[in-house]
């Protein structure tokens, strides 16, 4: 029964697009609701979880690092007076951040087990179902890191939903965007996990319960 499934929104930041190359930096997910709530309203709710963590290569993609770091926690003081660790400057140093991070972040094991204990908390008992709209990125850098840095099965199991896949059935349209939807991109931090899970929450939450009726 699909009033007993809880959705929830999931998006990674990486290092650079080889899995198991480039690190992990950074996991972001959020409930998918039925009502309508602004970030503020789902952080408060504890609906929002948000992870950084310790890269385990030095391995980069420099294009990859100016997205994935823009709007990481941890860089926020440093960026402050050092442009080296500031993604848009000429003198960023993504070798030097990754090295940063591995100082400073939680390990892999530690932010995955955050997140199973967040889950625990927001599914009351329900069955929990991820989505993402990157099918072969985002959840491949969760499984990963459940694989690789915990004992625990990963929370979402063998179940998943692509939503870009999802809304091209919906609308009989194999070239259909998401962005036909027109939902508002109202996000305080692009590229910051937690504010693009949000979004795609946002996003989930017309398609499934306004558009399908689930």
């Amino acid at each position: 029964m699909r009033s007993n499934r809880l959705y929830i929104a999931n998006d990674v930041e990486a290092a650079g697009h080889r899995l198991g190359v480039h690190s992990t930096l950074s996991i972001g997910a959020c409930v998918v609701t039925r009502e309508a709530v602004t970030f503020d309203e789902a952080l408060a709710r504890g609906l929002v979880f948000y992870g950084e963590m310790q890269p385990t290569s030095l391995d980069f993609d420099i294009e990859a690092m100016r997205v994935g770091c823009s709007q990481l926690r941890c860089l926020e003081d440093m960026r402050k007076y050092d442009m080296r660790y500031e993604t848009t400057h000429k003198d960023f140093d993504p070798k030097l951040v990754l090295e940063f991070m591995q100082a400073y972040c939680e390990s892999p094991g530690k932010v995955t087990e955050g997140f199973l204990k967040w889950i625990k908390q927001v599914s009351a008992n329900r069955n929990v179902e991820g989505v993402t709209d990157t099918v072969f990125f985002d959840s491949g850098h969760l499984n990963l890191q459940f694989g690789a840095a915990s004992k625990d099965l990963s929370p979402y199991k063998w179940s998943g939903l692509d939503l870009d896949s999802l809304y091209r059935g919906y609308v009989n349209d194999p070239y259909a965007s998401l962005r036909n939807l027109r939902v508002l991109d109202d996000r305080a931090k692009p590229h910051r996990a937690d504010h693009d899970a949000f979004f795609l929450a946002k996003i989930s939450r017309i398609l499934l319960y306004e558009k399908l009726g689930w």
